[in-house]
């Protein structure tokens, strides 16, 4: 597997030390709010972006014990996640190269498409793979278009990351748009950044929000938005 420039910080040993020591009560809020209500549903979990497989300890914790796969493009988290979870099955691989079959209740990515500007792609993949549920996180910020260019949105360090802010409303749209969502579910809430993201002048406050994708067929997906004042869809 060939890793793109801006993938090779979740190789950066700081990058792989903080996701392998996180522990349940460091998950944020936008990553957990809506676990708990879909827990008792879920037979079987793909985590994409799974890191060193700490979402494992999160399940655990909302007494999931399902069948779980995890995908990552790291192979030093790959390592760490099949050596402390060996019951688990963890694939080395870019998501969107990854030829897996079947279905899973729930498919999660916690932590990846605010950094990674094929995030449209990936909630396409992430939704043929689901039989139930789509679970991920964003950020928002109150802008007409989304900002996915690494030169003026990023997280400093040795290896670049993009940050990206989406225009929510322009997301919602995107999300209406596929046939197979019945659901569509926001909550938010207003996020400080920290001292190594950097944003063009003028976006104002960041929300940090977890979004969930039920699956059905339905005409019009039903709405449930839950989001700070700064942000109007």
């Amino acid at each position: 597997m060939m890793m793109r420039d801006y993938h090779r910080r979740w190789d950066d040993p700081e990058t792989v030390g903080q996701f392998a020591d996180k522990s349940v009560g460091q998950f944020f809020r936008s990553e957990t709010h809506f676990l708990k209500d879909i827990a008792e549903n879920i037979d079987s979990v793909l985590d994409v972006g799974c890191a060193a497989g700490r979402f494992l300890d999160l399940l655990k914790h909302y007494r999931v014990a399902a069948p779980f796969t995890g995908i990552d493009v790291s192979p030093v988290s790959i390592a760490l996640a099949r050596k402390n979870y060996p019951q688990a099955r963890f694939i080395c691989e870019d998501a969107l190269d990854c030829d897996l079959a079947g279905t899973f209740t729930l498919v999660n990515a916690t932590g990846v498409l605010q950094h990674d500007p094929r995030f449209e792609a990936i909630i396409r993949r992430m939704l043929n793979w689901s039989a139930r549920y789509v679970l991920f996180d964003v950020k928002f910020a109150a802008i007409a278009d989304h900002i996915a260019d690494i030169g003026v949105a990023y997280c400093g360090g040795a290896h670049r990351l993009h940050y990206i802010p989406l225009a929510p409303a322009k997301f919602l749209a995107t999300l209406k748009k596929h046939a197979d969502i019945a659901r569509i579910s926001f909550y938010g809430y207003e996020t400080p950044l920290n001292d190594r993201t950097f944003l063009p002048e003028g976006i104002g406050p960041i929300a940090s929000a977890g979004v969930l994708l039920e699956k059905g067929n339905r005409r019009l997906p039903e709405l449930r938005i839950e989001l700070p004042e700064f942000l109007q869809i």
